[in-house]
């Protein structure tokens, strides 16, 4: 058990340079908390350059070092500056956070196929490619981190939200073949699946929806706490968002036509007229 299980030992956090995506607001703001109350050195990473100062500012007090770069990551170039940045600055990248993403609900025929290729670019093509850049730094020290901020949507699939349910679904596949791959090399890969989370994306009247189908709508900072504490422990996966979240990634794994029977029963008018609000955003990898 202890040769396909290994738990690592503590991680400490202290001075290690952690790449944050989508760092802005919402759970990747947390997460930059998270790992700055542990003393690391934290890259903040997002388009807007005016949140990404809020955020440094904020966190400053808790580290010895915050850079911020403000990026497009659905641009190669872009996601190439910032690893050369990072390495110029630190030397060395220790943990990159693959957080940054879109989320966009409503039916798949009404939904804009240009936001539908930003969705695949930004949440999955962008994660594979800068862990990719950042993979050479990692192995050259036989150490690091990759933490991909999923969605329980990543095992479950969830009507109204099929473009966004493809590319969680890739995300965690390519998770699952690269932890098998980089298996020795010192560089290990957590999986986090979240659930519904309170963020500027989610309206009362989502939220509301959401907790009457039994699922509870989580802070980013829990969140973050419990990927950042994953991380630590060496977990491979993340399950968030309660226990019907829990048990619908077991369901969808081991009985998906209980599931088919589930949306069936309760894929009501209200459900698809409520989630067709649900925002866009290329800030958070909020759910």
């Amino acid at each position: 058990m202890r040769f396909f299980r290994p738990r690592h030992s503590t991680l400490v956090l202290n001075e290690k340079v952690v790449i944050v995506t989508g760092a802005s607001s919402g759970l990747g703001r947390a997460l930059a908390f998270a790992f700055a109350r542990r003393a690391a050195k934290v890259v903040l990473v997002a388009r807007r350059e005016d949140r990404l100062e809020m955020v440094r500012r904020e966190i400053e007090p808790y580290t010895s070092a915050v850079l911020v770069i403000p990026a497009d990551l659905s641009d190669e170039a872009q996601l190439q500056r910032v690893v050369d940045l990072t390495l110029e600055r630190f030397g060395r990248i220790d943990v990159l956070v693959n957080n940054a993403g879109i989320f966009m609900g409503g039916p798949f025929i009404e939904q804009d196929p240009r936001r539908i290729e930003q969705m695949v670019r930004v949440n999955l093509w962008a994660a594979i490619r800068l862990t990719q850049l950042v993979l050479p730094s990692m192995l050259a020290h036989n150490h690091g981190y990759i933490l991909n901020i999923g969605s329980g949507l990543s095992r479950a699939a969830v009507p109204m939200f099929a473009p966004y349910v493809a590319t969680k679904y890739g995300l965690a596949g390519f998770s699952d073949a690269l932890r098998r791959e980089l298996h020795r090399t010192g560089v290990h890969v957590t999986l986090v699946l979240p659930g519904w989370m309170h963020t500027d994306m989610l309206s009362p009247e989502v939220e509301n929806l959401v907790e009457r189908y039994g699922f509870p709508v989580e802070h980013p900072d829990f969140v973050a706490e419990r990927a950042v504490l994953g991380l630590v422990r060496g977990e491979h996966e993340i399950v968030l968002g309660g226990f019907l979240a829990r048990l619908g990634v077991l369901v969808e794994r081991y009985a998906p036509v209980l599931l088919n029977i589930y949306w069936k029963l309760w894929m009501t008018p209200e459900w698809a007229s409520t989630m067709s609000k649900i925002g866009y955003s290329t800030e958070n990898n909020d759910r």
